[in-house]
């Protein structure tokens, strides 16, 4: 009796070592590597039979590779990690493999589908734009985002995202922007005022037809076309690239633009290493800007630097820096002006 609750108990605290949110998926990772090994009467996992997948993509076998060298040393207690040959056949594998991300849109755009679009037919598109740009947020993160997670503060509207991919709960600010004309509290104010009493559920979303709102909820997969509908209207080429993630991105490519620290892109996009989110932000233009200037002379340091092997007088030299530092500065600012336009992201707490 004693053996059976000890292996119940090991059972149970190896069952933990797997992501709840992705159990599923690993057991049927798992289930589907079973059958294929007893269809080809294999008794023995080795390195070997795990180099038999050698016809998948390249981000498929890292994806295979992971969830079985997890459920291997589960089910079976085999290291998965030790098999060198594996392990330098994935590398070889992904060289130079470019995964397909998302598009992004770039505030200029999302100005634009905010002024222009009507509110009868895309108010709901509108705040799911406005909430998933604002807090770098998932589709399923929209999806999940209940109305007790939104609270009016009269000046601001303060969002809660939980029970997000990576479990770190996060929330963020929306602010009004005077600079461009779009108000955006009471463009999600109109939403919301137009909840139905009788709605029974608590999702935040709901469906929005001929300007009323029904009860019913939105459905998960609406919320991964929303970023094309908008890409649509603008008649942006290639509208199918812009996938769910694509406010995600694009929260984290307006962030960039802004100069902010990878700190910074970490609290607010939730994201634990930098290598990870340095993968969501496209290259800043303004940053790669600001660089140029100062490697060819119009950063303060150089412009000094050349005054003086040239001998100009000091009043010159003055005048050269105070130019490049106020040059430098109306990058900086209207950077972050611009970045601010729509977003005036505050990352609350973590």
């Amino acid at each position: 009796m004693e053996n059976f609750e000890l292996e119940d108990a090991v059972k149970e605290v190896m069952d933990g070592i797997l992501p709840k949110k992705s159990r599923k998926i690993y057991e049927a990772q798992y289930d589907t590597f079973v059958k294929w090994c007893c269809q080809r009467k294999l008794e023995n996992v080795n390195e070997d039979v795990l180099l038999k997948s050698k016809t998948l993509s390249s981000s498929t076998l890292w994806a295979h590779y992971s969830m079985l060298k997890t459920m291997l040393n589960v089910k079976r207690n085999i290291d998965v990690s030790k098999f060198y040959k594996l392990s330098a056949f994935l590398k070889r594998k992904s060289e130079g493999y470019k995964p397909k991300n998302a598009k992004v849109l770039t505030l200029d755009q999302i100005d634009k589908f905010l002024l222009e679009v009507p509110d009868k037919d895309f108010l709901m598109i509108k705040v799911a734009l406005i909430f998933g740009v604002a807090g770098a947020c998932r589709g399923k993160e929209l999806h999940q985002l209940t109305i007790s997670d939104v609270t009016d503060m009269d000046h601001a509207l303060l969002v809660n995202v939980r029970n997000t991919k990576n479990n770190v709960d996060r929330n963020f600010i929306i602010n009004n922007s005077n600079k461009n004309g779009i108000d955006l509290i009471e463009v999600c104010r109109k939403y919301m005022a137009l909840r139905k009493p009788e709605t029974t559920h608590s999702r935040f979303f709901v469906r929005y037809e001929k300007s009323q709102c029904t009860v019913q909820a939105i459905g998960k997969n609406t919320f991964g076309k929303i970023p094309q509908k908008v890409a649509e209207y603008l008649n942006l080429p290639n509208s199918t690239l812009y996938t769910g993630h694509c406010f995600r991105r694009t929260s984290a490519s307006l962030l960039a633009d802004s100069g902010a620290s990878i700190d910074v892109w970490k609290r607010h996009g939730g994201w634990k290493s930098a290598s990870v989110a340095e993968g969501y932000i496209e290259n800043s233009i303004n940053t790669k800007k600001i660089v140029a200037d100062s490697i060819f002379g119009l950063g303060v340091g150089n412009s000094t630097e050349s005054a003086s092997a040239h001998q100009v007088s000091g009043s010159a030299v003055s005048a050269s820096s105070a130019s490049s530092t106020s040059s430098k500065n109306n990058i900086l600012q209207n950077t972050i002006d611009g970045a601010n336009r729509l977003l005036n992201i505050v990352n609350c707490s973590n």
